[in-house]
């Protein structure tokens, strides 16, 4: 297989792993991804919207409904009231818990199909290719 190949059986089987087995049921991968991308002291939503490649206005429609479910919070920004911050409330750190956890246990699982020296060879690649995908992330913004 080529490497651009590899690289969207890899996005593709991911996506369906995360969606089978990590988000909650009646949670779209796009939300599962959301609340695994804010960060304690929360996001502006441009910036998510970037980061996740998505528009502006998805990202707006999304957490609109995640807001709906209780899990996030949006706050104007302090210094620019034109930005809006997404925060994570009590029960989303608790979804997210939840899922940082089955994140982790499928981790895991995969992890221990490699031998030792196939974990450390396979870890080693994987942050090149993930330094190589943030440059182009960076270049396309």
């Amino acid at each position: 297989m080529e490497f651009d190949e590899l690289l969207t059986e890899l996005t593709l089987t991911l996506n369906a792993l995360h969606r089978k087995q990590i988000c909650q049921e009646g949670q779209t991968l796009s939300q599962c991804f959301i609340l695994f991308s804010v960060p304690d002291g929360g996001i502006d939503m441009s910036t998510l919207a970037q980061k996740l490649g998505l528009d502006n206005s998805t990202v707006t429609r999304l957490i609109g409904n995640l807001e709906k479910k209780g899990v996030l919070k949006r706050e104007r920004s302090q210094s620019d009231r034109r930005v809006n911050r997404v925060f994570l409330t009590d029960a989303g750190e608790e979804v997210l818990s939840q899922l940082e956890s089955r994140n982790a246990e499928l981790g895991e699982r995969i992890e221990n199909q490699l031998s030792d020296e196939e974990r450390e060879v396979i870890r080693e690649s994987l942050e090149g290719v993930l330094w190589s995908l943030s440059k182009e992330q960076l270049r396309l913004s």
